[in-house]
């Protein structure tokens, strides 16, 4: 098997399992109350947000980095 076709079952697999949560989740949806999946999303976005901000706030400054070795401006 090359490369390629080890890459490409993989991406095959990889579909196939999105698909198969994908499946799993909406048939949740249809078999739960509103409030307790869409509390689980809520959820789920807030800790996206809060880690996105975290990251936003430890984030260096733009004369910091210019200030690093390993900033080229070339």
């Amino acid at each position: 098997m090359t490369s390629s076709d080890a890459r490409d079952e993989k991406h095959a697999r990889n579909r196939r399992e999105r698909y198969a949560q994908i499946k799993s989740w909406a048939e949740y949806v249809r078999t739960h109350p509103d409030e307790e999946w869409s509390k689980q999303v809520n959820d789920l976005v807030e800790s996206q947000l809060q880690t996105a901000r975290q990251f936003e706030d430890d984030r260096p400054e733009m004369d910091e980095l210019r200030d690093s070795p390993l900033f080229d401006e070339s």
